[in-house]
Parts: structure tokens; sequence; C-alpha cells
């Protein structure tokens, strides 16, 4: 028979147990509020706490305007590499050989010759013809100007012999296909406003302000129509005859318009002198003397097709440093019987600009050659050539690469520059 007393103590001790089980529960729910609060008041303190700290610790602005902090910056020193190369002439049988199914492409005329244009933070040279939609001697497709860029030119000089070549309407278009191929025309314009607000061209190359002027003695004899003398800087006043009478009010108001601009370096690109000459004329340096004394730092030459002097000189000027000429630096792309006029050179120059002051620091020159299909010298294509370079397959045993005849030719080409130049070893100074 079952123990009911026992049962029933069970039963009481469970009913107890679950209770307080129903009490410790409720007493709970209750609390939750409570916590719920205090952890809300806790919050609050700790932003406002928050917020004061952040007021207390605020700069005072009136403490701010009256004593600024000043920091020490130091000077630092900025270099830019300028390359400059001659004359880019083509005939239309040397443009033919780069005709296409769809076109032109230029890219292996200047293939051999990237690597070095590549060294150069700028790269500018001589356009002598225009573009213009049709094809002739010296009147070009625009993929030259691509193939010209891709290269490594920034700036094309079109002041020169073939600047109004086919009127002021193929001035304007040169300039516009230059534009649009990504570099800059220097010294032409379109129109009376053009000239007043792009008179001079400016370049910051490495943070050196630089100031580019062009001047051209004239247009193969042509003279500028009426109405249309903004078009072009002139070295003289009767520059469709006898090239004789410099026009110094000219040439010192275009200065003048360089040195408002306040630049670091003033670089005036001229073309002078006579073809296949390198004397040089008595007005070039009464041109070159006005240019020095009124601020320009670097004269760079074209015209005469073969390398002429190029000369470091010790005189002050508006800026610092010395003073650089270059007559002639040869042509760049040539198809001239004249196998001289085949060498030029790309003259690398050095400027450094430090604590406001600019220098050129270093001249260098590298020597080129312009190839053309030749028997005699066993070259099939047009090409730029780097002179060291090809003299350099040759002794290696690239005996395919260049033949005995234009080696011979190539190092008869080095010892003329030497001659000319007298650099790197021997820069002459006056």
């Amino acid at each position: 028979m079952p123990n009911s007393n026992y049962n029933l103590e069970e039963q009481l001790r469970e009913d107890r147990r679950i209770g307080k089980a129903r009490r410790r529960k409720q007493r709970f729910h209750r609390m939750v509020p409570v916590l719920i609060l205090l952890l809300l008041t806790a919050v609050g303190i700790y932003l406002l706490l928050t917020a004061v700290g952040i007021y207390l610790l605020r700069p005072d602005e009136d403490t701010q305007e009256t004593e600024p902090v000043t920091e020490t910056v130091p000077p630092v020193s900025c270099v830019a590499t300028l390359s400059f190369v001659g004359d880019i002439s083509l005939d239309v049988a040397a443009m033919d050989s780069f005709r296409t199914e769809n076109g032109y492409d230029f890219t292996n005329l200047f293939r051999k010759i990237v690597p070095r244009l590549a060294m150069a933070d700028l790269t500018v040279g001589n356009l002598e013809g225009s573009v213009t939609g049709e094809i002739s001697d010296h009147c070009y497709p625009p993929e030259l100007l691509q193939a010209l860029y891709n290269a490594g030119f920034d700036v094309l000089q079109t002041a020169n012999s073939y600047t109004i070549q086919n009127g002021i309407t193929g001035l304007r278009s040169t300039k516009q296909a230059i534009q649009a191929a990504g570099m800059d025309a220097l010294g032409t314009w379109i129109s009376e406003d053009d000239r007043k607000e792009n008179s001079v061209l400016i370049r910051d190359v490495n943070g050196i302000r630089i100031a580019f002027l062009s001047f051209t003695k004239g247009m193969n004899n042509l003279r500028l129509p009426v109405g249309a003398e903004f078009s072009v800087n002139l070295l003289y006043t009767d520059y469709d005859t006898n090239y004789s009478k410099i026009d110094n009010s000219a040439i010192l108001n275009a200065v003048e318009e360089a040195r408002m601009q306040n630049p670091d370096l003033i670089v005036a690109m001229l073309h002078w002198g006579s073809e296949f000459d390198r004397q040089v004329a008595e007005s070039q340096e009464e041109i070159a003397e006005l240019l020095f004394d009124n601020g320009v730092n670097l004269i760079i030459g074209s015209h005469s097709h073969y390398v002429g002097s190029i000369i470091l000189k010790d005189k002050e000027g508006i800026n610092y440093g010395k003073k650089l000429i270059a007559y002639s630096l040869g042509d760049f792309v040539s198809t001239a019987d004249n196998s001289e006029a085949r060498n030029g050179c790309i003259l690398s120059v050095t400027v450094v600009k430090d604590r406001g002051n600019t220098t050129i620091s270093n001249l260098s020159y590298i020597p080129t050659y312009s190839a053309a299909p030749s028997s005699e010298l066993e070259t099939k294509d047009y090409e730029v050539l780097d002179t060291l370079g090809a003299i350099s397959f040759y002794k290696q045993g690239y005996y395919d690469r260049v033949s005995d005849t234009l080696y011979d030719q190539l190092l008869s080409a080095i010892e003329d520059l030497k001659e000319q130049t007298e650099l790197p070893d021997n820069i002459e100074k006056k």
C-alpha cells in the first residue's frame, strides 16, 4: 500500500519551488524598465561630458587669427630637360612610301629615334610645311602630326618659310591640325583675338615656367596680305626682299610680352640665316644681342639645313645664368639631295630652378641622320637614325643594319658636328 504522507510532502515541496521561481520571474520583469532607464541615463551623461570636453579643448578662434602658425618650407630645386631639333621636311615621294590602305602611317619614320626623344620633358621642332587636306611637297597629311606627337614632340614651330605657302587659310588649318594632334603651334596666330590672348606660349615643365617666342626671317619672299600682319612674328621689315632691316621694335615688343608673363626662362625660336650656308650674318649677331640684352635665355635657330655653331655665353641679362645660342640644328627629317643636309642633332638642355634662380646646368647633343632609299648607301627606307646607335650596331657586327658606305658617312658626320658645335667636350664661352 503506497505511503500517502510521502506523496503529499513531495507535492508540497514542488509547489513551493514553483512558487519561488514564479516570484523571481515577476521581480525580474519589474526590474527591466529600471535597468533600461539607468543605461540610457549613463549614455546621456557620457555624451554630455564628451561634448563639454571638446568645447573646452577647442582652440580659441581669436587666438588663431592673431597668432597664425608659420611653417618653414625648404626651397625645392626644379629640374627640366628640354630637347630641340631642326627642320622637319618631306616631299611627296617620301610621303608616298608611308601610304596605307586607310591613309598614312609614319610610325617607322621615327621608330629608331624615339628612345632618344623620350629622355626629354619637352621636345620642340620646326615643321617646314602646312596641313590643309591636300598632299604636295611640304603639304602634309594629319597622320604626320600624330606620328610626331607619338614620338614625343610637344611643340612645333610654324613661323618659317612655309607659314603662308597656302595663304592665311593654310596657316589657320595647320595650327588647328597641330592642336588637334595634342601639340602646341608656336609662332602663328589665326586672328587678332588669338594674337592678343596667346601672344606668348607658356609651358610649365616640372615647376619651371618657360615662355616660348618664335620669329622668321621671311616666308619664301611672300608678303602677308593686308590686315593679316598679326599672323606671324618677323625679324625684318624687308622680309620679302633683302632681309637687311631688322624690325627692332617688333622684336622688343614680343620679348616684353614674354617678360610680362613672369617666366623663369625665355626661349626664342628663330628661322633665319641662309640655306646650305653655315656663315652667320652680321644681322643675325645683332638680333641675338638684342634678344639676350632684353631677357631671352635660349636662342634656337633653323633654316640653314646644316648644324651650325652652338655657343654658351657668360652674359647677364634680365634673368639669371648663362645664355645659349644654337644658330642652326640642321635637319631632323630631310629629303634634300645634299647629303650633308641629312645630318642633324637633338640638342638637350637641362635647366635648374633653385631659390628663384634659373640656370642652364647641362648641355649635350645627339647626332641624327635622316636616311632615304639609296643603292649607294644600301638603305631601303625613309627613317631618322640615331647616329651613335647605328655606329654601335656596325661595330658589334650587325652589318645588315648599316652598310660600310653609310658607316663611313656617319663617322664623317660625327667629326663635322664636333667641329661645328664644340659640344660636349669644349663649350665655347664668350
